[in-house]
């Protein structure tokens, strides 16, 4: 990862500067000192009701379950563990024994905090997820919520997953990725990456078949309509605000919670014209044969 996107993505996530102002502003709706994923909600239920981000953990965590023989105290990895929220909740749900391992040193001591707070034992580390502070054949299950996506280079996570995974080792995997079929949905989703930190999607088909290079694949699911299809509303709705009396109102708003309505604003739009364009799927896939 080159040291400039590594620094936006650490500035986003620590609280620094104007990147930061969008998780500062999700603070007012979700639990984002602990959840930094795109959360899930069952079909009738309102995605800003209740945690729709440790549902989605609980989705994780049951695929988890349904791949393994047992997961009380059985280790699990949450690569790119964020700030603790889902390794809490696997943890004290379903008795995973967590190490969790995120590139931004703020996260892993907020995680920490996270699952102190949880009355959880969970050990969190700063390492990168190309290079695992691991060692081979370290665990049985792995966990990775929304996170693959901010990394470049797909293939060497996957490709250290099978490393860290034992033999027959189970991965659940979330994440975000496109299906823009033209040249306009590709840029419209190129900027939305680069407003929010991230390298540029890969299309579902292609993120199969680097997981599947690495991994025997088990489930490929969209996930979408229980997630990202349904953010549109809610960007759509800030943006007709941005639109009433010039943004004026709003952007006062903004500014009196300390954040900087440009910068909020942008990511927002860049969100709103790439949604139709993304999906939100969820891989398991366990460590086959040496190949």
């Amino acid at each position: 990862m080159g040291r400039d996107l590594r620094d936006r993505i650490a500035d986003q996530f620590s609280g620094r500067g104007e990147r930061a102002d969008i998780w500062r502003g999700f603070d007012r709706l979700f639990d984002t000192d602990a959840f930094l994923n795109l959360g899930y909600s069952p079909w009738y239920l309102p995605h800003a009701v209740g945690s729709s981000q440790s549902r989605l953990a609980d989705q994780l965590g049951a695929r988890l379950t349904a791949a393994l023989p047992a997961t009380d105290g059985v280790r699990l990895l949450d690569l790119g563990c964020g700030r603790g929220g889902p390794a809490a909740r696997l943890a004290k749900r379903f008795g995973f024994d967590v190490v969790g391992v995120d590139l931004v040193p703020y996260n892993a001591r907020q995680a920490t905090d996270t699952a102190q707070s949880a009355g959880v034992d969970a050990t969190f580390v700063v390492g990168d997820a190309t290079r695992l502070p691991l060692a081979t054949d370290a665990v049985p299950a792995c966990v990775a919520a929304d996170a693959v996506v901010y990394v470049p280079d797909t293939a060497a996570v996957f490709a250290e997953l099978r490393r860290v995974l034992e033999p027959g080792g189970v991965l659940v995997c979330s994440d975000l990725v496109t299906r823009a079929d033209d040249a306009d949905a590709r840029r419209t989703v190129d900027a939305f990456a680069d407003a929010w930190d991230m390298p540029p999607l890969l299309a579902a088909d292609e993120y199969e078949r680097v997981v599947t290079a690495h991994l025997d694949v088990h489930r490929f699911e969209d996930i979408t309509a229980h997630s990202v299809g349904r953010f549109r509303t809610w960007t759509a709705l800030y943006l007709r605000l941005v639109a009433l009396l010039g943004g004026r109102p709003l952007a006062a708003a903004l500014r009196r919670l300390g954040l900087d309505p440009t910068a909020v604003t942008e990511r927002i739009r860049r969100a709103h014209d790439a949604l139709p364009h993304l999906r939100h799927v969820v891989v398991v896939a366990r460590r086959g044969a040496d190949r």
